[in-house]
Protein backbone atom coordinates (compact mmCIF):
# COMPACT_ATOMS: atom_id res chain seq x y z
CA UNK A 1 0.00 0.00 0.00
CA UNK A 2 2.60 2.58 1.10
CA UNK A 3 5.24 1.18 -1.27
CA UNK A 4 3.39 2.76 -4.21
CA UNK A 5 4.20 6.18 -2.70
CA UNK A 6 7.94 5.52 -3.11
CA UNK A 7 9.50 5.50 -6.56
CA UNK A 8 12.46 3.42 -7.70
CA UNK A 9 14.96 5.96 -6.36
CA UNK A 10 14.26 4.51 -2.90
CA UNK A 11 15.99 1.24 -1.92
CA UNK A 12 14.05 -1.94 -2.73
CA UNK A 13 14.13 -3.19 0.87
CA UNK A 14 12.61 0.09 2.07
CA UNK A 15 9.81 -0.12 -0.47
CA UNK A 16 9.16 -3.75 0.50
CA UNK A 17 9.13 -3.07 4.23
CA UNK A 18 7.42 0.33 4.53
CA UNK A 19 3.89 -1.13 4.77
CA UNK A 20 4.55 -3.77 7.48
CA UNK A 21 6.67 -1.27 9.45
CA UNK A 22 3.82 1.26 9.38
CA UNK A 23 1.25 -1.39 10.28
CA UNK A 24 3.41 -2.46 13.22
CA UNK A 25 3.58 1.18 14.37
CA UNK A 26 -0.21 1.38 14.18
CA UNK A 27 -0.52 -1.60 16.53
CA UNK A 28 2.07 -0.15 18.92
CA UNK A 29 0.49 3.32 18.88
CA UNK A 30 -2.93 1.77 19.51
CA UNK A 31 -1.72 0.26 22.78
CA UNK A 32 -0.01 3.57 23.63
CA UNK A 33 -3.08 5.75 22.98
CA UNK A 34 -5.77 3.45 24.39
CA UNK A 35 -5.74 4.45 28.07
CA UNK A 36 -6.52 8.17 27.73
CA UNK A 37 -9.90 8.03 25.95
CA UNK A 38 -11.05 5.16 28.18
CA UNK A 39 -9.73 6.58 31.44
CA UNK A 40 -13.17 6.62 33.09
CA UNK A 41 -13.88 2.98 32.24
CA UNK A 42 -10.49 1.80 33.48
CA UNK A 43 -10.68 3.91 36.65
CA UNK A 44 -14.11 2.52 37.52
CA UNK A 45 -12.93 -1.06 37.07
CA UNK A 46 -9.83 -0.47 39.20
CA UNK A 47 -11.99 1.38 41.77
CA UNK A 48 -9.92 4.58 41.75
CA UNK A 49 -10.67 8.20 40.94
CA UNK A 50 -10.01 9.79 37.55
CA UNK A 51 -7.29 11.92 39.14
CA UNK A 52 -5.54 8.82 40.50
CA UNK A 53 -5.59 7.05 37.15
CA UNK A 54 -4.51 10.30 35.49
CA UNK A 55 -1.50 10.25 37.77
CA UNK A 56 -0.72 6.71 36.63
CA UNK A 57 -0.89 7.81 33.00
CA UNK A 58 1.36 10.80 33.77
CA UNK A 59 3.87 8.52 35.50
CA UNK A 60 3.90 6.31 32.43
CA UNK A 61 4.57 9.30 30.20
CA UNK A 62 7.36 10.70 32.37
CA UNK A 63 9.57 7.69 31.65
CA UNK A 64 10.03 9.29 28.25
CA UNK A 65 12.71 11.35 29.98
CA UNK A 66 14.85 8.19 29.89
CA UNK A 67 14.90 8.30 26.08
CA UNK A 68 18.54 9.50 25.86
CA UNK A 69 19.55 6.55 28.05
CA UNK A 70 17.41 4.12 26.08
CA UNK A 71 19.38 5.02 22.96
CA UNK A 72 22.26 3.13 24.61
CA UNK A 73 20.02 0.10 25.01
CA UNK A 74 19.04 0.32 21.34
CA UNK A 75 22.71 0.95 20.57
CA UNK A 76 23.65 -2.56 21.69
CA UNK A 77 21.25 -4.11 19.19
CA UNK A 78 20.95 -4.29 15.46
CA UNK A 79 18.13 -2.21 14.01
CA UNK A 80 16.03 -5.31 13.36
CA UNK A 81 16.49 -6.55 16.92
CA UNK A 82 15.51 -3.16 18.35
CA UNK A 83 12.31 -3.28 16.26
CA UNK A 84 11.07 -6.74 17.16
CA UNK A 85 12.20 -6.79 20.79
CA UNK A 86 10.66 -3.34 21.28
CA UNK A 87 7.38 -4.74 19.99
CA UNK A 88 7.56 -7.72 22.33
CA UNK A 89 8.25 -5.35 25.22
CA UNK A 90 5.13 -3.37 24.30
CA UNK A 91 3.07 -6.58 24.18
CA UNK A 92 4.33 -7.70 27.60
CA UNK A 93 3.64 -4.27 29.08
CA UNK A 94 0.12 -4.27 27.61
CA UNK A 95 -0.41 -7.65 29.26
CA UNK A 96 0.65 -6.14 32.60
CA UNK A 97 -1.92 -3.37 32.08
CA UNK A 98 -4.65 -5.80 31.03
CA UNK A 99 -4.20 -8.00 34.11
CA UNK A 100 -3.91 -5.11 36.57
CA UNK A 101 -5.73 -5.48 39.86
CA UNK A 102 -4.32 -2.27 41.27
CA UNK A 103 -3.52 1.15 39.85
CA UNK A 104 0.16 0.76 40.75
CA UNK A 105 0.44 -2.31 38.53
CA UNK A 106 -1.33 -0.42 35.77
CA UNK A 107 1.15 2.47 36.11
CA UNK A 108 4.10 0.06 35.95
CA UNK A 109 2.64 -1.47 32.81
CA UNK A 110 2.37 1.95 31.19
CA UNK A 111 5.96 2.79 32.15
CA UNK A 112 7.31 -0.38 30.56
CA UNK A 113 5.08 0.13 27.52
CA UNK A 114 6.38 3.64 26.93
CA UNK A 115 10.02 2.63 27.40
CA UNK A 116 9.61 -0.32 25.03
CA UNK A 117 7.93 1.91 22.48
CA UNK A 118 10.90 4.28 22.54
CA UNK A 119 13.25 1.38 21.71
CA UNK A 120 10.89 0.25 18.95
CA UNK A 121 10.55 3.73 17.44
CA UNK A 122 14.30 4.34 17.56
CA UNK A 123 14.89 1.01 15.86
CA UNK A 124 12.52 1.81 13.00
CA UNK A 125 13.82 5.32 12.40
CA UNK A 126 17.45 4.20 12.59
CA UNK A 127 16.70 1.36 10.15
CA UNK A 128 15.20 3.87 7.71
CA UNK A 129 17.95 6.50 8.08
CA UNK A 130 20.57 3.84 7.36
CA UNK A 131 19.02 3.26 3.97
CA UNK A 132 17.41 6.52 2.83
CA UNK A 133 19.29 9.67 1.86
CA UNK A 134 18.54 12.67 4.05
CA UNK A 135 17.05 14.56 1.11
CA UNK A 136 14.40 11.83 0.71
CA UNK A 137 13.90 11.07 4.38
CA UNK A 138 10.89 13.32 4.96
CA UNK A 139 8.65 11.27 2.67
CA UNK A 140 9.49 7.94 4.28
CA UNK A 141 9.25 9.23 7.85
CA UNK A 142 5.99 10.95 6.97
CA UNK A 143 4.52 7.69 5.68
CA UNK A 144 5.46 5.76 8.80
CA UNK A 145 4.19 8.54 11.06
CA UNK A 146 0.68 8.23 9.59
CA UNK A 147 0.58 5.38 12.09
CA UNK A 148 0.02 7.96 14.86
CA UNK A 149 -3.38 8.87 13.45
CA UNK A 150 -3.89 5.27 12.32
CA UNK A 151 -3.48 4.09 15.88
CA UNK A 152 -6.50 6.26 16.78
CA UNK A 153 -8.58 5.61 13.66
CA UNK A 154 -8.03 1.87 13.44
CA UNK A 155 -6.53 0.42 16.60
CA UNK A 156 -8.21 2.43 19.36
CA UNK A 157 -11.58 2.27 17.59
CA UNK A 158 -11.39 -1.55 17.33
CA UNK A 159 -10.14 -1.82 20.91
CA UNK A 160 -12.98 0.45 22.01
CA UNK A 161 -15.60 -1.61 20.20
CA UNK A 162 -14.29 -4.75 21.88
CA UNK A 163 -14.31 -2.92 25.20
CA UNK A 164 -17.97 -2.08 24.69
CA UNK A 165 -19.00 -5.73 24.34
CA UNK A 166 -16.49 -7.24 26.80
CA UNK A 167 -14.11 -5.10 28.89
CA UNK A 168 -11.13 -2.78 28.49
CA UNK A 169 -8.86 -5.71 29.40
CA UNK A 170 -9.83 -7.54 26.20
CA UNK A 171 -9.21 -4.30 24.35
CA UNK A 172 -5.59 -4.56 25.37
CA UNK A 173 -5.73 -8.25 24.48
CA UNK A 174 -6.59 -7.40 20.87
CA UNK A 175 -3.58 -5.08 20.68
CA UNK A 176 -1.31 -7.77 22.17
CA UNK A 177 -2.27 -10.27 19.48
CA UNK A 178 -1.56 -7.77 16.70
CA UNK A 179 1.74 -6.60 18.21
CA UNK A 180 3.12 -10.11 18.72
CA UNK A 181 2.13 -11.00 15.16
CA UNK A 182 3.97 -8.00 13.72
CA UNK A 183 7.02 -8.73 15.92
CA UNK A 184 7.26 -12.19 14.36
CA UNK A 185 6.66 -10.84 10.85
CA UNK A 186 9.31 -8.12 11.06
CA UNK A 187 11.87 -10.44 12.64
CA UNK A 188 11.47 -12.71 9.63
CA UNK A 189 11.07 -9.99 6.98
CA UNK A 190 13.71 -7.38 7.83
CA UNK A 191 17.14 -8.35 6.53
CA UNK A 192 19.79 -9.44 9.01
CA UNK A 193 22.57 -6.88 9.54
CA UNK A 194 26.30 -7.51 9.70
CA UNK A 195 28.18 -6.48 12.82
CA UNK A 196 29.81 -3.32 11.35
CA UNK A 197 26.36 -1.66 11.02
CA UNK A 198 25.38 -2.20 14.64
CA UNK A 199 24.22 0.92 16.45
CA UNK A 200 26.57 0.32 19.32
CA UNK A 201 29.67 1.12 17.27
CA UNK A 202 28.65 4.76 17.24
CA UNK A 203 26.35 4.94 20.25
CA UNK A 204 29.30 4.63 22.67
CA UNK A 205 30.64 7.94 21.36
CA UNK A 206 29.31 10.86 23.35
CA UNK A 207 26.87 12.65 21.04
CA UNK A 208 27.82 16.20 20.10
CA UNK A 209 24.68 18.04 19.11
CA UNK A 210 26.04 21.58 19.14
CA UNK A 211 23.53 23.97 17.57
CA UNK A 212 21.04 21.09 17.53
CA UNK A 213 20.18 21.95 21.13
CA UNK A 214 18.02 24.73 19.67
CA UNK A 215 15.93 22.03 17.96
CA UNK A 216 15.68 20.08 21.22
CA UNK A 217 14.57 23.18 23.15
CA UNK A 218 12.08 24.01 20.40
CA UNK A 219 10.64 20.50 20.63
CA UNK A 220 10.02 20.90 24.38
CA UNK A 221 8.20 24.19 23.74
CA UNK A 222 6.24 22.70 20.82
CA UNK A 223 4.90 19.71 22.76
CA UNK A 224 4.24 21.92 25.78
CA UNK A 225 2.10 24.22 23.65
CA UNK A 226 0.09 21.30 22.29
CA UNK A 227 -0.36 19.90 25.79
CA UNK A 228 -1.93 23.19 26.89
CA UNK A 229 -4.83 22.44 24.54
CA UNK A 230 -4.94 18.64 24.82
CA UNK A 231 -5.54 18.66 28.58
CA UNK A 232 -8.20 21.40 28.51
CA UNK A 233 -10.33 21.36 25.38
CA UNK A 234 -12.46 18.37 26.46
CA UNK A 235 -13.33 20.02 29.76
CA UNK A 236 -14.01 23.29 27.88
CA UNK A 237 -16.55 21.57 25.62
CA UNK A 238 -18.18 19.84 28.55
CA UNK A 239 -18.28 22.83 30.89
CA UNK A 240 -19.11 25.66 28.49
CA UNK A 241 -21.26 23.85 25.90
CA UNK A 242 -22.59 20.74 27.71
CA UNK A 243 -20.96 18.28 25.32
CA UNK A 244 -21.52 14.66 26.32
CA UNK A 245 -18.76 12.04 26.42
CA UNK A 246 -20.04 10.63 23.13
CA UNK A 247 -19.92 14.04 21.47
CA UNK A 248 -16.40 14.63 22.78
CA UNK A 249 -15.38 11.21 21.43
CA UNK A 250 -16.70 12.21 18.00
CA UNK A 251 -14.67 15.42 18.19
CA UNK A 252 -11.55 13.40 19.08
CA UNK A 253 -12.17 11.08 16.13
CA UNK A 254 -12.45 14.08 13.80
CA UNK A 255 -9.23 15.52 15.20
CA UNK A 256 -7.62 12.19 14.37
CA UNK A 257 -8.62 12.80 10.75
CA UNK A 258 -6.95 16.19 10.96
CA UNK A 259 -3.79 14.54 12.30
CA UNK A 260 -3.76 12.13 9.36
CA UNK A 261 -4.13 14.94 6.81
CA UNK A 262 -1.33 16.92 8.45
CA UNK A 263 1.00 13.93 8.52
CA UNK A 264 0.20 13.19 4.88
CA UNK A 265 1.16 16.78 4.05
CA UNK A 266 4.66 16.14 5.39
CA UNK A 267 5.04 13.34 2.86
CA UNK A 268 4.50 15.84 0.06
CA UNK A 269 6.18 18.98 1.33
CA UNK A 270 8.88 18.16 3.94
CA UNK A 271 11.61 17.21 1.47
CA UNK A 272 10.48 19.83 -1.06
CA UNK A 273 10.63 22.73 1.41
CA UNK A 274 13.43 21.35 3.58
CA UNK A 275 13.05 19.79 7.04
CA UNK A 276 14.09 22.77 9.12
CA UNK A 277 12.05 25.25 7.10
CA UNK A 278 9.00 22.95 7.20
CA UNK A 279 9.25 22.57 10.98
CA UNK A 280 9.40 26.36 11.31
CA UNK A 281 6.40 26.83 9.00
CA UNK A 282 4.36 24.44 11.12
CA UNK A 283 5.26 26.24 14.35
CA UNK A 284 4.50 29.63 12.77
CA UNK A 285 1.02 28.42 11.76
CA UNK A 286 0.25 27.43 15.36
CA UNK A 287 0.56 31.01 16.62
CA UNK A 288 -2.46 32.54 14.81
CA UNK A 289 -4.49 29.38 15.47
CA UNK A 290 -3.86 29.67 19.21
CA UNK A 291 -4.52 33.40 19.32
CA UNK A 292 -7.62 32.94 17.18
CA UNK A 293 -8.94 30.36 19.63
CA UNK A 294 -8.44 32.82 22.49
CA UNK A 295 -10.86 35.23 20.78
CA UNK A 296 -13.61 32.71 19.91
CA UNK A 297 -13.86 30.55 23.04
CA UNK A 298 -17.51 31.65 23.40
CA UNK A 299 -18.38 29.79 20.18
CA UNK A 300 -17.95 26.00 20.05
CA UNK A 301 -17.83 25.65 16.25
CA UNK A 302 -15.38 28.50 15.70
CA UNK A 303 -13.30 27.27 18.62
CA UNK A 304 -13.13 23.73 17.24
CA UNK A 305 -12.04 25.07 13.85
CA UNK A 306 -9.18 26.91 15.57
CA UNK A 307 -8.28 23.79 17.60
CA UNK A 308 -8.24 21.71 14.41
CA UNK A 309 -5.92 24.25 12.75
CA UNK A 310 -3.71 24.26 15.84
CA UNK A 311 -3.45 20.45 15.92
CA UNK A 312 -2.84 20.21 12.16
CA UNK A 313 0.03 22.69 12.37
CA UNK A 314 1.45 20.95 15.44
CA UNK A 315 1.29 17.51 13.82
CA UNK A 316 3.01 18.81 10.69
CA UNK A 317 5.77 20.46 12.73
CA UNK A 318 6.42 17.54 15.08
CA UNK A 319 6.55 14.90 12.33
CA UNK A 320 9.02 16.96 10.31
CA UNK A 321 11.09 17.49 13.46
CA UNK A 322 11.53 13.72 13.69
CA UNK A 323 13.37 13.77 10.37
CA UNK A 324 15.32 16.85 11.44
CA UNK A 325 16.33 15.30 14.78
CA UNK A 326 17.59 12.14 13.08
CA UNK A 327 20.37 14.22 11.50
CA UNK A 328 21.41 16.29 14.53
CA UNK A 329 24.26 13.86 15.24
CA UNK A 330 25.52 12.65 11.85
CA UNK A 331 25.99 8.89 11.80
CA UNK A 332 24.03 8.43 15.04
CA UNK A 333 20.35 9.08 14.30
CA UNK A 334 19.23 7.51 17.58
CA UNK A 335 21.15 10.12 19.63
CA UNK A 336 19.26 13.14 18.31
CA UNK A 337 15.97 11.25 18.35
CA UNK A 338 16.52 10.20 21.94
CA UNK A 339 17.01 13.80 23.04
CA UNK A 340 13.98 14.86 21.03
CA UNK A 341 11.72 12.25 22.66
CA UNK A 342 12.97 13.27 26.10
CA UNK A 343 12.40 16.95 25.35
CA UNK A 344 8.89 16.24 24.08
CA UNK A 345 8.03 14.37 27.27
CA UNK A 346 9.48 17.17 29.39
CA UNK A 347 7.41 19.78 27.56
CA UNK A 348 4.17 17.83 28.10
CA UNK A 349 4.97 17.14 31.76
CA UNK A 350 5.83 20.78 32.54
CA UNK A 351 2.75 22.24 30.83
CA UNK A 352 0.05 19.87 32.12
CA UNK A 353 -0.36 21.49 35.56
CA UNK A 354 -0.16 25.22 34.65
CA UNK A 355 -2.47 24.72 31.68
CA UNK A 356 -5.22 23.10 33.76
CA UNK A 357 -4.75 25.71 36.51
CA UNK A 358 -4.98 28.51 33.94
CA UNK A 359 -8.18 27.00 32.52
CA UNK A 360 -9.74 26.74 35.99
CA UNK A 361 -8.98 30.37 36.81
CA UNK A 362 -9.34 32.18 33.49
CA UNK A 363 -11.12 29.89 31.06
CA UNK A 364 -10.05 28.42 27.71
CA UNK A 365 -8.55 31.63 26.37
CA UNK A 366 -5.52 31.38 28.66
CA UNK A 367 -4.42 27.85 27.61
CA UNK A 368 -4.86 29.03 24.01
CA UNK A 369 -2.49 31.94 24.65
CA UNK A 370 -0.04 29.61 26.41
CA UNK A 371 -0.09 27.31 23.37
CA UNK A 372 0.54 30.19 20.97
CA UNK A 373 3.34 31.52 23.18
CA UNK A 374 5.08 28.15 23.28
CA UNK A 375 4.84 27.93 19.50
CA UNK A 376 6.46 31.36 19.25
CA UNK A 377 9.32 30.05 21.39
CA UNK A 378 9.67 27.12 19.00
CA UNK A 379 9.85 29.50 16.02
CA UNK A 380 12.60 31.46 17.79
CA UNK A 381 14.54 28.27 18.54
CA UNK A 382 14.24 27.07 14.95
CA UNK A 383 15.36 30.48 13.70
CA UNK A 384 18.37 30.36 16.02
CA UNK A 385 19.24 26.87 14.79
CA UNK A 386 18.99 28.01 11.17
CA UNK A 387 21.19 31.04 11.90
CA UNK A 388 23.76 28.86 13.69
CA UNK A 389 23.92 26.42 10.79
CA UNK A 390 24.43 29.28 8.33
CA UNK A 391 27.26 30.63 10.49
CA UNK A 392 28.96 27.22 10.57
CA UNK A 393 28.78 26.95 6.79
CA UNK A 394 30.50 30.27 6.27
CA UNK A 395 34.20 30.07 5.33
CA UNK A 396 36.64 30.92 8.10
Amino acid sequence: MFSSRLDESYPVEVRRSITPLTAAKISANSAFRFAAPFIATIAADLDVSLATLGGAIAAGELVGLTAPLLTRVAGRMTRRTAVWTGLLGIACAAAVCATSGHVVQFAIGLMVLNMSKIVFDLGIIAWITDRVAYGQLGRVIGLTETAWAGGLFIGVVLMGLLTGVTSWRWGYGLAIVAIVGFAALLRARLPAEPRPTRIGHVARVRPRIGAGWWVIAGTAALTGGAQALFVTFGKWLEQDFDYSETEIAIVIFCLGAVELLATSATVRFADQWGKQRSAMYGAVAIVPAGLGLAFVTHNAIAGLVMIAAFIAAFEFAIVVTVSLASNLVPGTPSAGLGFMVGAGTLGRAIMATPATAAFTRFGMWMPAVLGASCAAITVTCQWRYRASRRHLRQPA
